[in-house]
């Protein structure tokens, strides 16, 4: 093979080299512009194959040991083909756990600090006695594709240690049998005075 390229002009030899990196790289890397759907495995179980977003996880209040209101965002794309019925917000090995009034906790439509229309809950908490760090927030109407929606939980209040605390999200579409799919990681930095 190094006989051959000798043969050929340097120029030719690195246009070479490039086709042959290129369609390497391609073989190995994925089509990321690929549509997907959702579809029906087994069961009547619906599962997400395009993924709704965590665009944004924010809160109200920085300070330690202050109450505060946390706002996680997902968009739920067009192409998504299955509406969001539920999300599960997810403490991550975080320095402490933060503890939520779940009762004072809500949705929007909207990704604002200013809030949209408020979208009814049919249930919030989900199973506390297998994991207290992990919150499910179930909508009453599932959010459809094309829509995006805030959930605001409403901590007692803030850590009073500082640092970062990191939140995951898995979201549910709609169906008895959904899967959840992981759709992502946020994280909050708290400062202590």
């Amino acid at each position: 093979m190094s006989h051959l390229i000798t043969k050929i002009p340097w120029t030719t030899g690195k246009k070479i080299g490039l086709v042959t990196s290129t369609l390497a790289l391609s073989l190995l890397i994925p089509n990321l512009s690929t549509t997907v759907n959702a579809f029906e495995v087994g069961e009547n179980e619906t599962v997400f194959l395009a993924a709704p977003r965590l665009t944004r996880a924010a809160t109200t209040n920085l300070s330690p040991n202050g109450p505060s209101i946390y706002h996680f965002t997902i968009e739920v794309p067009e192409n998504a083909d299955e509406a969001l019925q539920a999300i599960t917000v997810s403490q991550r090995d975080n320095p402490v756990y933060i503890n939520f009034a779940l009762d004072k906790s809500n949705a929007f439509m909207g990704d604002s600090f200013a809030g949209g229309p408020n979208l009814a809950l049919a249930d919030i908490g989900g199973d506390l006695s297998v994991n207290p760090n992990d919150i499910t927030v179930v909508f009453d109407e599932p959010v459809q594709p094309g829509e995006t929606v805030t959930v605001r939980l409403r901590a007692k209040r803030n850590p009073a240690r500082g640092g970062i605390y990191l939140f995951g999200v898995t979201a549910f579409p709609e169906g008895e049998n959904s899967s959840g799919l992981y759709i992502g990681s946020k994280s909050l930095q708290f400062y202590s005075y």
